[in-house]
Formats: structure tokens, sequence, C-alpha cells
């Protein structure tokens, strides 16, 4: 009977024009749009039906190199482009003696790398889970990689290419310096001073990057996209159900998808067609933009996101439905219990990295891809203290596991 009229009210709701006060839902990834139009709150804005001649597969297809770029159903359209990368600050790199700026992910574990990393919590930044997500399908294409087997095709490279990546993210977590609360303020903390490099979406870092130029054309900040380790995904927006002026969301919703309004996110200030002040920094979903005939224009002439996003394929069936769990992982696992981790890591590092040390250090079998689709995530969706509890047993598993490495360490073993 519960579920008869729980079913009923949301017909009763998806049938109305019951609204939140507000037109559009504008920004953030395609997961949260998604998420919003499943559970009834955006409706189609008619852009897509208005526009075939762009929405189609030949010009922006609907889902692109496994990432999604607008909603069949009309109700979210992606606007830019983004993409995850790492950004770093040269007078610290050279200060450290690292000649290189990093590139990969893995060069953000390199141990020269102590106390250097800027990080965001992914429990507070979805833009910072995100870019842990595509650690850890890249770490799972090179596991099917050097198995020889075709992405999607080997359960077990699925599941060995997961745990490399939380062995991965282990060792980054180590080296972390801070956890922010928002992902705009790693670009931030590097430019500043406060770390060396960070995990970054691209348009906080090369906006940061912009500001920061001085009159000799010098940044503090350097941002390169992960070399394999990334795809191109959307900042949708999308018309909420019960808009207070469909007419008006509906009409600026095709004014940020039209030429003119793409123009402004990449276009140089002061340019034709290009923002009066500041230079956004971001990259236009629309393909005929990245002519070489605009390239005077653009802020960013060398980028082209789909060409760059042909390296990458999302696969959503490894990570699409553990959004939350990674995040839920990576906090139990590197934030809440950073200081015993950073005192193991400081440990081996002195040590040399004795293997039974390294051993215990990165074991990640209670988070392993069975745990994680399984009784974590199950934990996650059941009451509230039951999460608190998961919480709890698993931080103490993990800063028990970091004490028992260090001990070793420290032992030589």
């Amino acid at each position: 009977e519960k579920d008869t009229l729980e079913q009923a009210a949301r017909r009763a709701f998806l049938h109305s024009a019951v609204g939140c006060r507000m037109d559009v839902f504008f920004g953030g990834g395609a997961f949260d749009f998604q998420a919003q139009a499943a559970a009834g709150f955006l409706v189609d804005s008619g852009v897509t039906r208005a526009h075939p001649e762009i929405f189609h597969d030949s010009v922006i297809p609907s889902t692109w190199q496994g990432e999604p770029f607008w909603d069949p159903a009309g109700r979210w359209v992606g606007t830019v482009l983004s993409s995850f990368g790492i950004c770093s600050n040269p007078d610290l790199l050279s200060a450290l003696h690292i000649a290189t700026p990093p590139e990969r992910w893995e060069d953000l574990a390199n141990p020269r790398y102590f106390g250097q990393i800027a990080l965001s919590n992914p429990a507070q930044s979805s833009s910072a889970n995100k870019a842990f997500e595509m650690l850890i399908q890249q770490q799972i294409h090179e596991e099917h990689r050097q198995k020889g087997a075709a992405p999607g095709q080997d359960p077990q490279a699925v599941a060995a290419g997961w745990s490399r990546a939380l062995r991965l993210l282990m060792k980054i977590g180590a080296n972390a310096k801070s956890f922010t609360d928002a992902s705009a303020k790693v670009a931030l903390d590097v430019s500043s001073g406060e770390a060396a490099a960070g995990m970054s979406i691209d348009f906080s870092a090369r906006f940061q990057s912009e500001s920061m130029r001085g009159p000799d054309g010098r940044s503090p900040l350097i941002f390169r996209e992960a070399i394999g380790g990334t795809s191109v995904g959307v900042d949708p927006i999308g018309l909420f159900r019960g808009a207070p002026d469909p007419a008006l969301a509906r009409e600026f919703i095709e004014f940020v998808v039209s030429e003119e309004g793409q123009k402004l996110w990449n276009w140089k200030p002061n340019s034709p067609g290009g923002p009066r002040r500041y230079a956004l920094r971001r990259l236009p979903l629309l393909p005929s933009l990245y002519d070489s005939g605009w390239r005077k224009f653009r802020s960013d002439p060398d980028l082209n996101p789909y060409e760059m996003g042909r390296e990458f394929s999302y696969q959503a069936a490894w990570t699409g439905g553990l959004f939350r769990t990674i995040s839920f992982i990576f906090r139990v696992m590197c934030v809440d219990s950073h200081d015993e981790l950073e005192d193991a890591w400081r440990a081996l590092i002195e040590a040399g990295f004795p293997p039974e040390a390294m051993e215990v250090f990165e074991n990640v079998e209670r988070v392993d891809y069975a745990a994680a689709r399984g009784s974590i995530r199950e934990g996650l969706g059941a009451e509230k203290i039951r999460e608190v509890e998961l919480a709890r047993e698993l931080g103490e598993h993990f800063r028990n596991q970091y004490r028992h490495a260090r001990d070793l360490a420290r032992r030589g073993h």
C-alpha cells in the first residue's frame, strides 16, 4: 500500500506544474543533471528539438567517448566542455628540484611531493570526486591494456585496476598538504605557493592562471590535462519543472548554446563577440568554434577538447554507479586517517620503502571492487547510522594499518 501511495504521489508530481521557484539549473556535471531529470525536477526545454542541425551524431552527439553531452528527452543540454588535470607552481617545483611539471596522475604519488599536494575533499566537491573517478578509470584501462583485453571485456582487469587505482590514490593522499572544501581552492593554493601541485578541473586552473599573470606574461600557475587520464564532459543547463518564467528561461538556454553565447566562454576580452573585461577560459560546446578561422579570437587557441578527448573513453559500467562510494572510500582511507597515513608515508620514505612495510601500507582488500559494489555501496544506501558506523569501522581499520606499516618501516622490514 505504501508503494502504491508513493507511486501515485510521483505520478501526480510528474503531471503537475509544481516547481522550486527557480527557472534554470545551470552548472555542475552531467551526473547531477541526470539525477535531477530522473527525479522529475527537470522538463524538456524544447531546445534540442528546435535545433536538430546541432544536436545530432555528426555535430554534437548525445554521448561522446562514453560521456553524456545532452539528454535525448531534452531535459538538459551541455554548455561548455571540461576536463581534469594537474596544476603546479613552477617556482616551488624548482625549489623541490623537479625539472618537469607533473602531467600524469602517477606523478603526484612521487615522494618528492610529500606535504606539497593540494586536494579537495571529494565528500565536499563533486569535481574532485570526478577527478578521482578519472584516475580510477585510467588505471582500469591500463590493466586491460596490459592484459591485452578490450575495455570492459575482462572483469578481473576491472577489479585489479580498481585496486591499483586505490593504491595510487592512497599515495597521493599521503603527499597531501591539505584537503580543501571546494575544488577552486586547489588552484588558488598552488598559485599562492601553499602547495606545489594539485588535482584540478581545467577551467578553475586556467582562470586562476590568467588572473595571476604578471606584466611579463608569466603566471605562477601551470595547468596540464592529465595525459591519458581524463575524459571530456559537459557542464549542462536545464529547465526546472514549474519555472516561474518558462519562456524567458527557454530564451536564456537558447542563448547559452547559440554561437553568440558560446563565444563568451572562451573569446579574448574585447574581441568581436567576446567578453568585455575577463577571459572566462571555458571551452565551448559548439565544434564549429574550433575552426581555424576563429583561432585568433580564442583565449586557448591550441586547445581542441574534441581531439583531446579521443585518447580516453569513459566506461560508465565500471564506476558510474560508484560515484558516492569513491568519495566515501577516499574519505575513510585518506582524509579521516590522514595523520596516520602521513606518518606511515614519512617513515616509508625515510626507510627506503622496505617491502614488508609497503605491502601492509598498500593493502586495499577491505575496499576492493567487490566490497565497493557490495557491502560499502549497500551501507551508504541504508540508514544514516549505518553509514556512520561503516565510516568509523573502516577509518579505524586504516588507521591501524598505517600505524603497523609505520612501525615496520622504522624497523626496516
